[in-house]
């Protein structure tokens, strides 16, 4: 079995509530061989979390979904600023699966400056996330 990188527990309920979610899109990229070096949860509002992938990384957030961008600063706790960042497209929560090929694209072309606010209150978000293990 190969040791996983995972997202920590965040000590906020309502960040931490995402780690689920984090944690099977990690996973998923790492059975298809992206070099994942960390992961980790960042602040609320939105909510973030980020994958460090070499020079560039992998930002999720809760408005806008994924966006990839050279990764040039950013730790747990600390919102991470990416340059250059393309948004991959697929809304705000694509199917774990089908993050590494969204990667693989590189981005959507036209792609919406923002999904949905994370002030968007009872939209099914949680109930979607609430779906997801961290296992």
């Amino acid at each position: 079995m190969i040791d996983r990188i995972r997202p920590l527990p965040h000590p906020a309920p309502f960040v931490d509530a995402v780690r689920g979610y984090i944690t099977c899109v990690g996973d998923a990229l790492q059975v298809r061989g992206v070099p994942l070096s960390n992961v980790w949860l960042d602040p609320a509002q939105p909510r973030d979390a980020t994958f460090v992938l070499g020079l560039r990384a992998l930002v999720w957030n809760e408005s806008e979904g994924f966006l990839l961008g050279e990764f040039v600063s950013g730790e747990p706790g600390v919102r991470t600023v990416l340059r250059d960042p393309v948004r991959l497209g697929g809304g705000v929560l694509p199917d774990p699966r089908a993050v590494p090929q969204l990667l693989e694209r590189g981005g959507a072309a036209g792609a919406p400056d923002a999904v949905r606010s994370y002030e968007a209150g009872r939209d099914g978000l949680e109930d979607r996330l609430a779906g997801y293990r961290a296992g």
